[in-house]
């Protein structure tokens, strides 16, 4: 079993587009259990418009639960709330491998972010090196000052970077058919198709050693 928090202490970072479409990738893999943890209930939502013709998924919603007996899977993604306290983050880190923080382009994400990192620094887990963090810069537009601020804000903290997502109306599409990018047709995600594979490398990366 491979579990993997997504999170960021901002909100509308892209935390629930990164685990919605990493969840509908892995179910090409094997058994998923998607966790919505958010209030807000955006992955459940997302789950509910997804067609039984596309791969199957399972989800749980409550935001309260501890996730120390869930149903087990292949893998489990979990679908964090923004503003987490520091006890509820350590037990969350206590129960994954992986760590994935989408960090979107505006001053106001990388300031919210670079709180969130510092706070990360003080949890043994994170600290020991018990949970794997990968970065994912998200709603990127290269050509803006905005994109290039946050390629600048990622390499200036040394951050691990394991993709760079597009700021694509392809997903909100995905989102509204309850897809992910993985579930269209390859001739439309060609371009978004290589950061998610590096994504997946990364989570799987707890499976086999040295990545898919």
């Amino acid at each position: 079993m491979i579990r993997v928090l997504v999170l960021n202490s901002k909100g509308g970072a892209g935390k629930t587009t990164v685990a919605t479409n990493l969840a509908s990738l892995l179910a090409l893999r094997g058994s998923v259990l998607l966790a919505d943890l958010d209030p807000q209930r955006s992955s459940s939502t997302w789950a509910g418009r997804r067609s039984e013709h596309l791969p199957k998924l399972s989800v749980i919603t409550d935001a309260d639960r501890d996730f120390r007996d869930y149903p087990p899977r292949d893998f489990v993604v979990f679908d964090a709330p923004a503003g987490l306290k520091k006890g509820r983050l350590e037990d969350m880190l206590g129960e994954v491998e992986a760590l994935l923080v989408p960090i979107g382009p505006s001053s106001f994400d990388m300031d919210a972010s670079r709180v969130f990192l510092e706070q990360l620094k003080e949890i043994k887990r994170f600290r020991k090196g018990k949970v794997r963090m990968g970065v994912i810069a998200n709603r990127v537009n290269a050509r803006t000052r905005g994109g290039q601020h946050l390629q600048t804000f990622l390499a200036d903290l040394r951050l691990p970077v394991v993709a760079t997502l597009r700021d694509s109306e392809l997903y909100v599409r995905a989102a509204q058919l309850g897809a992910g990018v993985a579930d269209l047709r390859a001739a439309e995600t060609r371009a978004e198709l290589p950061q998610w594979v590096q994504i997946l490398r990364f989570v799987m990366e707890g499976k086999y050693g040295t990545g898919a």
